[in-house]
């Protein structure tokens, strides 16, 4: 499951709705939910809570495929739906959105027999995805059709090791070549069917990264202690991790929260956060490094030590504009 629609430019799963005027209150993503083992007073803020407690706001979701479902269906009704659809963005429609407007960078790998040498150069695979590309030439030089700075097995461990650094070097490639084709508007991203094996080997590379990625937390010594923060104001939204648990005065020394108020006017300023205590042993602080690990690997690291919810909570205060002198 992934987060399935956008709401004021963020990708969210789930949602509250205002039964009065339809208005989305709240929303939230798919891996806030899982982590929170999808009991929704475990990760809405303690007001929103308190709304749908009341009968004032009710919960609702996207599936999978692309509709809206509510936990009190009769209560949403067919007008409340289409209230909700009307201030989303399905992520299929995303999706195609930014296929059609943005440019992207194509990626050619081409091999060729050694035998026969570059006579029977072929293309085997066209991606704009670079970790897909890496995965193409994986399982290419594990199953010995190219080298890598050496052969056998001696080329696949080169070539996990340097994955894994992100020091991949297409010229260190024998039998193989890489195009790069920059900034290509295309509407068809990738094209492998003729390469399935290149999807097992996109899994163990990742995979393998993964878990380098996450030795890096040291979780079998110690916990790490971190906040998902969302921020609302009257010009704007964000959410970002922070370490630790966040209150006022963290939150307005965090370098994040400071560049998204930078110039801002006098506003309210609306706070949800959710904090998690990952791994076992005394509790820390994660770095900023650390804490970018966390984020990419949410899901990955949930299997592997479990996130526990500590808490969820809702503040709001007045942000007073700079008063230039």
């Amino acid at each position: 499951m992934e987060n399935q629609a956008l709401f004021n430019g963020v990708l969210f799963w789930s949602g509250s709705v205002n039964l009065h005027d339809g208005e989305i209150e709240e929303v939230h993503s798919y891996q806030q939910a899982q982590a929170a083992d999808f009991h929704h007073s475990l990760y809405f803020s303690q007001a929103q809570t308190e709304k749908m407690t009341d009968g004032n706001c009710a919960f609702f979701w996207i599936s999978e495929d692309g509709t809206i479902e509510g936990e009190w269906r009769e209560t949403l009704g067919d007008g409340l739906m289409r209230r909700i659809s009307e201030q989303i963005t399905f992520r299929e429609k995303t999706n195609q959105n930014r296929r059609n407007d943005m440019a992207a960078n194509i990626y050619i790998l081409s091999a060729c027999d050694a035998w026969a040498g570059t006579d029977s150069m072929r293309v085997l695979g066209v991606t704009t995805d670079e970790t897909m590309l890496y995965a193409m030439l994986a399982a290419k030089i594990k199953a010995g059709d190219m080298e890598y700075d050496g052969s056998g097995e001696d080329a696949w461990r080169k070539f996990q090791r340097d994955f894994k650094n992100e020091e991949v070097n297409f010229n260190k490639l024998k039998y193989g070549f890489v195009q790069t084709y920059e900034d290509m508007q295309i509407t068809e991203p990738i094209s492998l069917a003729e390469f399935p094996e290149a999807g097992e080997a996109y899994e163990e590379i990742t995979g393998a990264k993964a878990k380098t990625e996450m030795e890096k937390l040291r979780l079998d010594q110690r916990s790490l202690t971190y906040s998902v923060v969302e921020v609302r104001t009257d010009f704007g939204y964000t959410c970002f991790h922070m370490p630790g648990i966040c209150d006022r005065d963290s939150l307005e020394e965090n370098d994040h929260y400071r560049e998204f108020m930078e110039g801002a006017d006098d506003t309210e300023v609306n706070v949800s956060e959710y904090s998690y205590s990952l791994g076992t042993g005394e509790s820390e602080y994660p770095d900023e490094d650390e804490l970018a690990i966390i984020e990419q690997y949410t899901d990955e690291l949930d299997e592997e030590y479990g996130i526990d919810p500590i808490q969820s909570d809702f503040f709001s205060f007045e942000h007073e504009a700079e008063q230039e002198y």
